[in-house]
């Protein structure tokens, strides 16, 4: 912190503190200085801000606070902030100002650190299949803030305002719920409590949650923040399990099956014949003795099933258990034994028990299991089981000292597999990753696919030096960087690997992830296609994503973006009707940035509103200037992200933009995709809707299938247009029941009068197909990528004399 003192409004220099001049490495007279040197130091936009405060200052005795940011002599920007405060004579005029200044440098680095990482773990969060809920100090849940699909009971729960306690919760939950009420109240952590709640139209849900309470610094008690998992399906297919189990059990008892005893003075165990038949020994040749039978227990079941037999004999109480064996073909069952003691004239004589071959039970519950944590492609673990092993290895390694590490594996040049081969071609060349995968570690890791081309590794007791675990992860990438022969054609691919050391790397599941996500991030900056360990001083990547969306905001102040047009063909007249554009921005340093990796950064920053206005403008004013040069009137759609629509006057905005380039309404498409619909209510987005609609612009629903599809937006808003994911064209010329799908939903689009888009089309019999269906246009690669304004109407024109040329060859098929 330094001072400094001004004695007047009209003076050019003023007197500053030693540490004052220390901290920013100025030069003094006696502890004068020119009031121009320091204010050549502040930045353009804190040098007029610091000007106008300190002007009013004098003028109008007003005290300033103002964060600022100036220039070292090293380069460096530093954060600070600058107080002013006047001081008055006798008369009440201003007779000297003064004030310090404050270096928050640090802190404003720390506070930056802290909301990328907040943001990393909301997207952690938004991607899980449970929600978070929170409670009041009076255990009123509060209301999930955003709409949560399923039945009146689940809306019950969501909606909060009153205890879990006070909800219509089944009867059967009562003392469960007592019990939990009294945790509750008591201020105890609580973990995987279960409960089903009943709506007023009769509609039930059963909630599996864990909490915590949260307590302020003081020691008051807050509440309980915690999570939630809706396991209605879950339990009633384990119901169902359990009561064909049951009515085995009573079936085996009363008819005797599976029967074994042991006597104690004997020694000796005797099966029943149904019990050989069971395991599928032969009676004649199999001596049931526990040293004969321990060799085909599995794991450590052999020692567990002779605890449970010691605790029979010792307290004389009913047991069961669950074990796993080999039967004598060698294929694992899975066996529900219970054990009892046989008591004569009150004496343990022995143990009698049955056995019930569960394994198809067992084999279900696997199934769901794996069905919740598996990734339906690949069979790999999915991101929601990766975190929770990742978060027990972590625990693991702090309490027993054990090490580990985390390899996160990013395929390189995928997208291009699924451009230039398909979809359908991209799925199998995962398939045949997660293989390689499997054949590289084997049983002694943890693999996981984390979606999209993005893989994770955990190995659990991985004592390697740094550079076995590169030269482990280099090997991985040879054997990935291999020609892969699709059915589609040969594809070429890479990896990219990140690792973390654990724990030293990450005390925390997040914290770990974040740095090996942090090491791949650079290893793709450094070239991509190798590994790299991670270090402390990648959290500097953090900066360059911030640095990134600085560069991305000043292409835009500065209009230096692209807007580049694809091709819309009408199947029927064999014209190019119109063109969707698309955003294209060329970094100063890096050259062309894909969309995908800097609309991501526009959406966090809150950039993607100007993005959006921005192509909206240049669209509507590049129409126009076709429309002047005499060319045919065709449409131009441009894409509208929903941050546009909820955080601007959109419908004001649109508006502005048609009359001030002069483009038709009737030719303005926007297109809205569905997650518009995720987080509010549809009478608000019906009245914007409805709004742009009366302006005389188009309505397209953009990726229509692909996440939160609903028949009732197509019967309720005025959409005019639909547009087909790509997921549903690519390869429909070879898979029967895609063709059936869209068939359908052409079929229904027309029916509610909307003209139906098919994007993504690569392949001629692609386009085929998609005509025989009565599609009304067609996008995509296989008439031409997006291509720059001033080559789009000649890419049109070659377009429709290709048509023109095919013409008469289909009508003749």
């Amino acid at each position: 912190m330094g001072y400094w003192e001004s004695h007047s409004a009209a003076a050019t220099d003023f007197w500053i503190s030693p540490e004052f001049a220390t901290f920013y490495d100025f030069d003094t007279v006696d502890g004068f200085i020119s009031i121009a040197t320091v204010q050549e130091r502040y930045l353009p936009e804190s040098r007029k801000v610091l000007e106008a405060h300190y002007a009013a200052c004098w003028a109008e005795g007003q005290p300033y606070a103002v964060q600022a940011r100036l220039r070292s002599t090293d380069g460096r920007v530093l954060d600070c902030v600058v107080h002013g405060e006047p001081e008055f004579d006798a008369r009440g005029q201003v007779r000297r100002v003064s004030g310090i200044v404050r270096d928050v440098t640090e802190e404003t680095s720390t506070l930056r650190r802290l909301a990328e990482s907040e943001q990393r773990l909301a997207d952690f969060v938004s991607t899980a299949s449970d929600w978070c809920w929170e409670s009041d100090a009076a255990h009123r849940l509060l209301p999930y803030p955003k709409p949560l699909a399923g039945n009146a009971a689940f809306q019950t729960v969501a909606a909060g305002r009153r205890a879990r306690w006070e909800l219509a919760y089944a009867p059967e939950d009562a003392e469960a719920m007592a019990q939990h009420r009294a945790d509750m109240e008591a201020h105890r952590p609580f973990r995987d409590f279960t409960y089903t709640l009943i709506g007023q139209d009769g509609s039930r849900v059963s909630i599996c949650t864990s909490g915590k309470p949260i307590f302020a610094d003081d020691g008051t008690f807050l509440g309980y923040r915690g999570t939630s998992s809706d396991i209605t399906q879950l339990r009633a297919a384990r119901a169902l399990l359990d009561q064909r189990t049951r009515a085995l059990e009573e079936a085996h008892q009363l008819g005797k099956i599976g029967t074994w005893s042991h006597r104690l003075d004997a020694g000796r165990t005797i099966w029943a014949p149904e019990l050989y038949q069971l395991l599928g020994f032969d009676p004649d040749t199999f001596e049931p003795t526990y040293e004969n039978i321990r060799p085909y227990f599995l794991g450590g079941d052999a020692d567990r099933f002779r605890d449970v037999q010691k605790r029979v004999l010792r307290t004389r109480r009913t047991e069961a258990t669950d074990l796993r064996i080999l039967h004598s073909d060698g294929t694992a069952r899975d066996l529900a034994v219970i054990c009892k003691a046989e008591v004569a004239h009150d004496k343990v004589i022995g143990i009698i028990g049955t056995v019930q071959d569960v394994t198809e039970r067992k084999e279900a519950e696997r199934q769901l299991e794996q069905l919740a944590y598996s990734d339906p492609l690949t069979g790999l673990a999915n991101r929601a089981l990766f975190t929770r092993q990742l978060a027990t290895l972590i625990e693991g390694s702090a309490l027993q000292g054990r090490s580990g590490a985390l390899l996160l594996i990013d395929l390189d040049r995928f997208k291009e597999v699924n451009d230039s081969l398909g979809h359908a071609a991209g799925d199998k060349l995962l398939i045949q990753v997660a293989a390689a995968l499997r054949q590289e570690f084997g049983p002694r890791a943890f693999i996981a696919r984390l979606g999209g081309d993005e893989f994770a590794v955990l190995a659990e007791g991985c004592g390697m030096s740094d550079a076995a675990l590169t030269e482990l992860a280099n090997r991985l990438i040879g054997r990935l960087s291999v020609p892969v022969d699709l059915p589609e054609g040969e594809a070429f691919v890479g990896a990219t690997i990140g690792i973390a050391r654990l724990p030293e790397h990450g005390a925390t599941a997040e914290a770990a992830v974040r740095n090996a996500d942090l090491a791949l991030y650079m290893a793709k900056e450094a070239g991509r296609g190798r590994a790299q360990l991670f270090e402390p001083v990648y959290a500097q990547a953090v900066d360059q994503r911030l640095d990134l969306g600085r560069h991305l905001r000043n292409a835009v102040e500065a209009g230096t973006l692209q807007a580049h047009y694809q091709p819309q063909l009408d199947l029927r007249s064999g014209r190019v009707t119109g063109f969707e554009a698309l955003l294209r921005w060329t970094h100063p340093g890096r050259g062309p940035i894909s969309p995908a990796e800097f609309i991501p950064i526009a959406e966090s920053s809150g950039l993607i509103v100007d993005l959006g206005q921005w192509v909206l403008r240049e669209a509507c004013r590049q129409g126009r200037a076709w429309l002047d040069a005499g060319l045919p009137p065709r449409s131009v759609s441009v894409n509208v992200s929903p941050a546009q629509i909820w955080n601007v006057d959109f419908e004001t905005t649109v508006s502005a933009v048609l009359a001030e380039t002069g483009f038709p309404a009737a030719l303005l498409c926007l297109e809205l995709t569905e997650s518009l619909f995720v987080d509010h209510t549809e009478q608000r987005i019906s009245r914007t809707l409805t709004a742009l609609s009366c302006l005389g612009a188009r309505l397209a629903l953009d990726d229509f299938g692909s996440g939160y599809s609903s028949l009732g937006y197509l019967t309720r808003l005025p959409f005019d247009c639909l547009k087909v994911d790509r997921a549903f064209v690519g390869g429909i010329s070879i898979a029967p029941e895609k063709r059936k799908l869209l068939g359908g939903i052409i079929a229904l689009s027309h029916g509610l009068g909307m003209t139906v888009v098919a994007e993504g089309a690569e392949l001629p019999a692609e386009v085929d197909v998609l005509g025989g269906l009565d599609c009304d246009l067609v996008q995509g690669f296989v008439f031409s990528p997006p291509v720059a304004a001033d080559e789009a109407p000649l890419v049109a024109a070659s377009i429709e004399r290709e048509a023109c040329r095919a013409r008469p060859k289909r009508n003749r098929l």
